[in-house]
């Protein structure tokens, strides 16, 4: 368990800065200031989760950019999905299954975060 624990911690703060780069250009494809935030918490969650992986306000900060990336995932899935009859089929089901693998990304984000975040206990004690 240790093991994976330390390649979390490895990995995490570049998956929260790439998961938050795919948010901005998502935003700026859009053209929507809801996506906006996901993209500037997840690059702030990276950075603190490379600087300070141990501090509190980290692991505070990674699980909350985790979660409201989730929410607004699970958000957009619930406003494209009256779209999928309509003439915008194609376009809400394409963005349906962007934004489901969004929300299972934030779902491991939000798992590896608080498990990076945290300090690893030693087994020796």
């Amino acid at each position: 368990m240790a093991s994976v624990v330390g390649m979390l911690r490895t990995y995490v703060p570049y998956l929260f800065i790439a998961v938050g780069v795919a948010w901005g250009a998502i935003g700026a494809f859009t053209g929507s200031f809801l996506v906006a935030w996901p993209a500037v918490a997840c690059i702030v969650g990276g950075i603190f989760l490379r600087q300070m992986p141990g501090h509190r306000l980290t692991w505070a900060w990674a699980v909350a950019t985790a979660s409201m990336g989730l929410i607004v995932s699970v958000y957009q899935v619930y406003a494209w999905e009256p779209f999928l009859g309509g003439a915008f089929s194609t376009i809400a089901a394409a963005s349906l299954a962007g934004f489901a693998v969004f929300a299972v990304v934030h779902v491991f984000l939000l798992y590896a975060g608080a498990a990076a975040a945290k300090p690893v206990r030693s087994e020796t004690s």
